[in-house]
């Protein structure tokens, strides 16, 4: 094909991370999406953005009943909602500091580490359990709660436990916690850092490409020498883009899926902060002009909430009806999203499961 402009690789994008409602299920969405943000409130709004008929419900099932979705450490140390069978991948590319700088943040002496690591695997098989009541079952000698979150942190890392259930709703951070061993089953080797790279390299081009060797060393966490030996093993070549400079890669595979990206799309879609989409590049000009940057991505490279037209952010609003006023044609479309959004939200609030198929599920309102 001709040398593709960014405006067709910003329409591809949009389709490959399933944004507006293309994903059948939340597993298929967080394939597409190359993992999703963990994290509340984006990982609710981030699936209500890309899967069809989303309802509370379908997360639940996902990762409390079928467990095909697990939340765990992974790229640059962030939590990420990661497909079971990427967990061991994801894993192995979780920065893990040592157990002296754990201990020194929990305020113990470092041979204390392992049989108080031990102490909080055995509450938890008894049942999974928040922060607080796991300092309750440690009893009197237990860390305050700034150290018990830095000893939490150390044994998810190393794939001892995994945050379940969410206590108090879609804007929690409180979790329940649960040994990995009574979870999920994992290899008792993990893949080598080269191997698991490779492997989230594939599915992050997929949803991202084409892209930067440096994309992807900031996305993953690692040196900029194993981006690039990731992108070869995988097959990436080096292709040109009119409209975004720099030297980006991409696989056959992703060439002949750009070539046939269907003409534009003005389709709007509301992103919350951190969403893959947004997360996915450390040079955000492909979406985001450099003018608004300071307005939407702060110094450590996160993003805030993000209304997107044809693939890029609108200019940055500080309140909705200032947004809308900024796309005439698509102020209706934004009021309906952004009402659907709130309902999510208080859906999963109140606990409520129930799957809605009317037109308030419909992801193109």
């Amino acid at each position: 094909m001709r040398e593709p402009t960014l405006k067709r690789v910003l329409r591809r994008a949009v389709r490959a991370q399933a944004l507006g409602g293309r994903a059948p299920t939340v597993v298929e969405a967080v394939r597409c999406a190359a993992g999703v943000y963990g994290a509340a409130p984006t990982c609710p709004l981030s699936l209500l953005a890309r899967v069809r008929n989303y309802t509370p419900g379908d997360l639940d099932d996902a990762v409390l009943r079928t467990r095909e979705l697990v939340r765990i450490p992974a790229m640059r140390g962030s939590i990420y909602l990661i497909p079971v069978d990427l967990a061991p991948h994801a894993l192995a590319l979780t920065p893990l500091r040592s157990v002296e700088h754990y201990a020194a943040l929990a305020g113990i002496d470092v041979r204390s580490y392992p049989p108080l690591a031990d102490r909080i695997e055995q509450a938890l098989a008894e049942k999974p359990r928040t922060a607080a009541e796991i300092r309750v079952a440690l009893g009197g000698k237990a860390p305050d709660s700034t150290g018990l979150t830095a000893l939490l942190r150390r044994m998810s890392h190393e794939g001892r436990i995994v945050r379940a259930r969410v206590r108090g709703g879609a804007r929690s951070q409180s979790y329940e916690y649960a040994r990995m061993a009574d979870w999920i089953d994992l290899p008792d080797r993990r893949p080598s850092h080269a191997d698991a790279l490779r492997a989230l390299t594939l599915l992050w081009l997929r949803a991202n490409g084409p892209a930067t060797q440096a994309d992807l060393a900031w996305w993953a966490g690692t040196a900029l020498r194993e981006a690039k030996d990731a992108l070869a093993a995988i097959g990436a070549r080096p292709v040109k883009v009119k409209g975004n400079a720099g030297e980006l890669y991409a696989t056959e595979e992703l060439l002949d899926d750009l070539a046939k990206t269907p003409a534009a799309d003005g389709a709007v879609h509301l992103l919350p902060c951190w969403d893959s989409y947004l997360m996915a590049h450390t040079d955000r000009s492909r979406y985001l002009d450099d003018a608004h940057r300071p307005h939407v991505v702060d110094r450590m490279g996160n993003t805030t909430n993000v209304v997107l037209r044809a693939g890029r952010s609108r200019r940055p609003r500080n309140d909705s009806r200032r947004c809308m006023r900024s796309i005439p044609s698509k102020r209706s479309s934004i009021r309906r999203r952004s009402r659907r959004a709130g309902r999510t939200l208080s859906a999963h609030r109140s606990g409520r499961a129930r799957r809605n198929r009317s037109a308030d599920s419909d992801p193109s309102i």
